[in-house]
């Protein structure tokens, strides 16, 4: 039973990195392969492989692609292609689910539930269940993501509401180092986005208690400094925190405290079972309740935490966390020999059957590990104690008991600390050196103070709401305390690059098996000799890898191009040197390609410095996070082709080169980055169209180069062609890798001008499903004829090439460097 559950969660855990789904064939081959292993008796526990990757892929198909039901609200006879399920869908992908039927069209007749809690600021932005489409009632749909772009109405959790929108499949950035946006919405069941166009009608008007509960709280603490960071730990609701407490909580490292999961869970069952174990010792006569004693007392701390889970929405992370713990709670109490790994084991398995996609989410393996390291806690507690209390005066009982507590609060901490380092720094990119010491403190501090006192005052507000409100002001004043007091450890916030993180990973890794070994020593007896060779060998390796990395970085000069939407961002290195082309947009105060994709990818690489900035014009596609940039990166030059606009937008706050300013693109600049020439080629004057400012540059190394040229239109196309043979100097404009004019749009890309600088590749920096239709199909098919190969942003991602010698090397997000089914489209 032990070898099947765990090769069971090794399938799910190798669905991470599955290229693709299985279609309907390699379903049926699974099928075969499971009846093989049953008919052997040998074999028969292997017959889980196959179904466990059957059992996944339905459960996927089925969450995220969504089943009809086949009964339209009006009673209407439905179409057979709606009738499909996705598994024949596979076969024939026009026909697959309800949404492929409906996806393509301009518009759509939608009735949702809302599930997110709406205050002012989210009122166009929420998460809904889906009950019909097209008056198509939805059997199994996902979940929906709804935007509304100039709301009309307040709607509010739990109410029904009919929209006319317009629908398309969701898909996140796919940027190195930039959040997972796709891979966190399939993780949470979401899988399609409604732009709303109209509201057509409210079906119901009725609110749940939870929403009440909010907007009760949202009330009273209106002028509360840290409203935003109580609704969060009441609600799991971020959307009201401000920058300040943002900034500050990430800062101090703290930010698992805010995100409702398996460690609030945990706390919230420690603190609630401490409390009823003296509650019911003290008023319920024990011999009445015998065996039934610590059972009632289990039974009491899990109804808290399910209220718990209750107020805060049931998101999935705390729906795995209740699980974890009913599940443990439940082998625990039956009094059953189980091992502690076992434990483990039961619990993650069972998580992983409930909801496979939970795989996908980092809060699973948060939750996972805070829950593990309490119950290693408890286990380690429980152990007998080899001194007699009875014997001992009554005070050295009291230090003896303090003493221990504080040795068991350090343990708890330490186990939490060590088990989710890995998993903060491959989410967070960055660790407090004070981390232990802070949550030593904010641990306790929390979860018997500032939690209980948040959720209990949450809850009087419709018993007594004085009393309520007061509580809610206490728990305000002890976060403002502990935040105003903490602050000067927040400094100690330490941003890692990758290969820093590489390196500490490796030295856990290390630390890890050398614990191991010393574990097992009394079982297999290890050399000593070759302990030494293989911890020789491991630093050898690592090492090794290192000065790879190093030499590459000499060797191989690289671009890269951002995936940012519709926009544009280019980096290119060399020699250590880097150029960033433009900044992508930023939509304020919520947004900025920047801070979310751009900056993650430079702090992953250990760039704290640009050499050159090159912002084309001033539009915002392409100088939106331009002002970021230059508040988080030291800039040692930076150049536009509008640099009289762009000069009046910077500011000096904060910036990181208080003497830089922009200096205008002229045509003739001559720079060099790292192995590399830089040269300017337009504007040669500075005029009122601002594509048409936009500064060309073409960057070379002798024997390949790359040209960028920003929003040009054929008119500047055709003067920089005129200028090349007036001078004489046609491989001015040839080029290898081509950034195409204004994202591939029919005002640019003219023949003449493709057939001149003949690229090898041509790139199209471009929005999902934008509104402009870019790249349009005409341009496209003039790169096709002169047989120029193509790359999108919108379907690949971010993209590389790595330029050395003769060769060039292209590399995509979505095919090669993250090639997950969860990169792909809608149907996988």
């Amino acid at each position: 039973m032990r070898i099947t559950i765990w090769l069971s969660i090794a399938v799910f855990v190798s669905t991470l990195f599955w290229p693709h789904l299985l279609t309907f064939s390699g379903l049926l081959y699974c099928a075969l392969s499971f009846c093989i292993f049953i008919y052997w008796p040998k074999w028969r526990y292997l017959a889980i492989l196959p179904l466990t990757i059957i059992y996944f892929n339905s459960f996927t198909y089925t969450t995220l692609l969504g089943i009809s039901n086949g009964v339209s609200e009006s009673n209407h006879t439905l179409p057979i292609s709606v009738l499909e399920t996705p598994f024949l869908g596979v076969i024939n992908k026009q026909r697959v689910s309800i949404f492929s039927n409906i996806v393509n069209e301009q518009d759509n007749n939608i009735t949702i539930q809302i599930k997110s809690l709406i205050n002012s600021k989210n009122n166009g932005y929420f998460i809904a269940n889906i009950i019909s489409i097209n008056e198509i009632s939805c059997f199994s749909c996902p979940l929906i993501e709804m935007r509304w772009f100039k709301p009309n109405l307040m709607v509010q959790a739990g109410q029904i509401h009919e929209f006319k929108v317009r629908l398309k499949p969701l898909q996140g950035k796919a940027n190195p180092g930039g959040f997972d946006r796709q891979k966190w919405r399939y993780s949470e069941h979401v899988a399609y986005i409604a732009n709303i166009k109209q509201h057509i009608k409210t079906v119901d008007t009725a609110i749940s208690f939870r929403a009440y509960l909010y907007q009760k709280t949202l009330q009273v603490t209106a002028d509360l400094k840290h409203q935003g960071a109580l609704l969060a730990l009441i609600f799991a609701d971020k959307s009201l925190m401000t920058v300040e407490d943002k900034e500050a909580i990430k800062t101090l490292g703290i930010a698992h405290l805010f995100a409702i999961s398996g460690l609030h869970i945990g706390l919230m069952f420690a603190f609630s079972f401490a409390v009823f174990n003296v509650l019911i010792k003290s008023f319920v006569p024990i011999p009445l309740l015998g065996w039934l004693t610590w059972r009632l007392t289990n039974i009491c701390g899990l109804l808290v935490c399910l209220g718990y889970g209750y107020v805060s929405g049931f998101s999935l992370p705390t729906q795995r966390a209740l699980l974890m713990l009913f599940f443990s709670l439940l082998v625990l109490s039956s009094k059953r020999k189980v091992s502690l790994f076992d434990l483990l084991g039961l619990c993650l398995w069972f998580i992983l059957l409930i909801d496979p996609l939970a795989i996908l989410s980092s809060s699973l393996w948060l939750s996972f590990t805070a829950i593990t390291s309490i119950l290693i806690f408890i286990w380690a507690v429980h152990r007998p104690s080899n001194i007699n209390l009875e014997l001992l005066p009554w005070w050295k009982v009291v230090c003896y008991r303090f003493f221990t507590f504080i040795k068991w609060l350090c343990l708890l901490q330490l186990l939490l600390t060590l088990l989710m380092l890995p998993i903060q720094m491959q989410q967070f990119s960055a660790l407090s050196s004070f981390s232990l010491f802070i949550n030593l403190f904010a641990i306790p501090y929390f979860s018997w103070l500032v939690i209980p006192t948040t959720l209990l005052g949450a809850l009087l507000l419709n018993i007594v709401e004085p009393l309520g409100k007061y509580l809610l002001m206490g728990a305000n004043e002890l976060l403002n305390v502990f935040l105003d007091k903490m602050d000067v450890l927040s400094s100690g916030y330490i941003l890692l690059s990758g290969s820093i993180m590489a390196f500490i990973l490796s030295i856990l890794l290390l630390i890890v098996l050398l614990s191991f070994i010393k574990l097992t020593n009394n079982y297999f007896e290890f050399n000593k000799k070759y302990m030494t060779a293989f911890i020789l060998f491991f630093i050898t390796f690592i090492g090794i890898r290192f000065v790879e990395k190093h030499l590459e970085k000499q060797n191989i000069w690289q671009v890269e191009v951002f995936d940012i939407g519709q926009g544009l961002a280019v980096l290119v290195k060399s020699a250590g040197e880097t150029l960033l082309y433009d900044t992508g947009p930023s939509y304020p105060p919520y947004y900025a390609a920047a801070t979310g994709e751009i900056l993650p990818y430079l702090q992953m690489l250990g760039i704290s410095k640009l050499d050159y900035l090159f912002v084309s014009h001033s539009d915002n596609d392409h100088a939106g996070g331009a002002y970021t940039i230059l508040h988080s990166l030291y800039v040692n030059k930076a150049f536009s082709g509008e640099a009289f606009v762009m000069n009046k937008k910077r500011s000096v706050d904060k910036i990181k080169n208080e003497r830089l300013f922009y200096e205008q693109c002229l045509a003739g600049q001559l720079f060099h980055l790292g192995k590399l020439t830089v040269e300017v080629l337009s504007p040669n004057k500075v005029g009122n169209n601002d594509n048409n400012n936009s500064c060309v540059v073409k960057i070379s190394d002798g024997e390949h180069a790359l040209l960028l040229t920003g929003d040009i239109n054929k008119d500047v196309e055709a003067d920089l062609i005129y200028n090349a043979i007036k001078n004489k100097e046609l491989e001015t404009l040839t080029a290898d890798i081509l950034v195409a004019p204004h994202h591939g749009s029919k005002t640019s890309s003219s023949n003449l001008f493709i057939k001149h600088v003949n690229p090898e590749w041509v790139v199209f920096s471009a929005g999902y499903r934008n509104r402009w239709n870019f790249p349009i199909t005409e341009v496209v098919q003039r790169y096709q004829q002169q047989g120029v190969k193509q790359v999108t942003t919108s379907k690949s991602g971010f993209i590389r090439f790595n330029v050395q010698n003769q060769h060039i090397n292209v590399k995509t997000y979505r095919e090669d460097l993250a090639a997950y089914w969860y990169h792909r489209h809608s149907v996988f």
